[in-house]
């Protein structure tokens, strides 16, 4: 192909709009006036500054416990949501082997229950394989 076309007849022929470039200016929110701009950043950097984000290492035993107490009170947490937060399809056994099939480290839930030519679906999301 190369010798019957040179690549600066083929570079000539295409138009403007199909030789851009990867980094051309596309869709964008608007840009903001300089005053807002600027307090824009401005509360960027506090926010990046505050305690909030930065995160502590442990220095003794003490804190190890209370990271521990926090982390119980978290999984007690967890297990009281409220009714409205779908969580998924409890398991359906337990243990790493599939009692009904024998298969070992497979899914917890069926994936064809809903019939043999129905499609494979965890909670109502289609897996395409």
């Amino acid at each position: 192909m190369q010798r019957l076309f040179p690549r600066h007849i083929i570079r000539a022929s295409l138009p403007r709009a199909y030789r851009s470039y990867s980094f051309a200016t596309g869709p964008s929110p608007p840009k903001l006036p300089a005053d807002q701009q600027a307090e824009f950043e401005r509360l960027q950097r506090n926010a990046s500054l505050s305690p909030a984000f930065q995160p502590t290492p442990p220095s003794s035993d003490s804190s190890k416990e209370a990271t521990a107490t926090k982390a119980a009170s978290a999984k007690s947490e967890e297990t009281a949501l409220p009714t409205g937060v779908r969580r998924g399809a409890p398991p359906e056994f337990t243990g790493d082997t599939n009692p009904r099939t024998g298969e070992v480290g497979g899914p917890k839930n069926e994936p064809l229950r809903w019939g043999g030519e129905a499609d494979w679906s965890y909670n109502g999301r289609v897996t395409d394989f």
